[in-house]
């Protein structure tokens, strides 16, 4: 295939700076997506077997819907990843948004959490708050960073992956067992 062709065989829409998602960035979407799904899973298990206790607590149910928002943006973030000749800024614009819903609900959780946590030192409470809204900036500097174009923000956005399912893991600890103590 000539050159011309391959231009004029992409999208309308695309400049020379907006690319789709690289290659090998599929099976990591996919990955993501299917792991997240599984989180989900748990963590509504986990909520549902202690519905009791986290209505109850003091700060608990924010913790369980945000804990979900959480893990449902990697979700809908890897699906988008896998739109076929999605350019990147759009990609961006998509993980952005869903990245400013969660962490709405992070830092509304969070705020709901610290006061009404007692016997919690003040530095435990700033470091939940550190991991429950952190958890979710690699994310948006990712996104970010793929609406200006470059694809090297794919490296956050799978960094935002991860640290959302650790803190994810730490949260349906506490949703399962901690809760219980």
């Amino acid at each position: 295939m000539k050159i011309e062709q391959i231009a004029r065989a992409r999208p309308r829409y695309a400049s020379a700076m907006e690319t789709i998602v690289p290659e090998g960035w599929q099976d990591f979407a996919v990955a993501s997506a299917g792991a997240a799904a599984a989180l989900a899973g748990l963590i509504m298990v986990a909520i549902s077997v202690n519905i009791k206790e986290i209505i109850s607590g003091p700060g608990l149910p924010g913790r369980a819907g945000s804990t979900i928002a959480a893990v449902v943006v990697i979700v809908v973030a890897a699906v988008a990843m896998l739109v076929p000749d999605q350019p990147l800024w759009l990609l961006g614009v998509e993980i952005a948004l869903f990245g400013i819903l969660a962490l709405a609900l992070q830092v509304r959780a969070t705020a709901a959490a610290f006061g009404t946590r007692v016997g919690v030192s003040q530095s435990q409470k700033v470091g939940n708050a550190i991991l429950s809204i952190g958890q979710i900036v690699p994310l948006l500097i990712g996104a970010a960073i793929l609406i200006v174009g470059e694809s090297s923000g794919l490296y956050l956005v799978a960094a935002g992956f991860i640290a959302i399912v650790i803190v994810s893991m730490l949260n349906a600890w506490v949703l399962m067992v901690e809760i219980l103590r």
